[in-house]
């Protein structure tokens, strides 16, 4: 019996209302990262989803408003390319307050859950500032 393995989608890069005149397009090119912009009608899909994941799950369709603070998730990025990928967004001035990598917990929340876990965490960091 043959074992059919799934291909798997390009490194991706999943964007939250990040402005479209940042260079974050330019550093996925340069990087060889896949560019996703997350609409709002995309909130109720899950993470695995949106990175096109083999057997991913959907997820429901209307998860309603979310916050717009911008926030960018990646998939498919070993630590080398991650660091090297951080770094390129910092020359290029690219500034987005939320960052988060898809594990294996995450990847079958929705998107709208992650933004709302990104935030708690945002806030809990902030607070411990203080």
């Amino acid at each position: 019996m043959k074992a059919h393995i799934a291909a798997l989608p390009p490194a991706t890069a999943l964007a939250w209302k990040v402005p479209e005149d940042s260079a974050l397009d330019k550093v996925c090119t340069g990087a060889g990262v896949r560019l996703r912009t997350v609409k709002e009608e995309d909130l109720g899909r899950t993470v695995a989803a949106l990175c096109g994941l083999p057997g991913a799950e959907e997820g429901g369709l209307n998860a309603g408003p979310a916050d717009p603070t911008p926030a960018l998730v990646l998939w498919g990025l070993d630590r080398k390319g991650l660091d090297a990928f951080l770094d390129r967004l910092k020359e290029a001035g690219v500034r987005i307050p939320l960052k988060a990598v898809v594990t294996d917990t995450n990847r079958a929340w929705t998107f709208a859950a992650l933004l709302e876990e990104l935030h708690a965490e945002h806030r809990a960091v902030q607070n411990d500032g203080k």
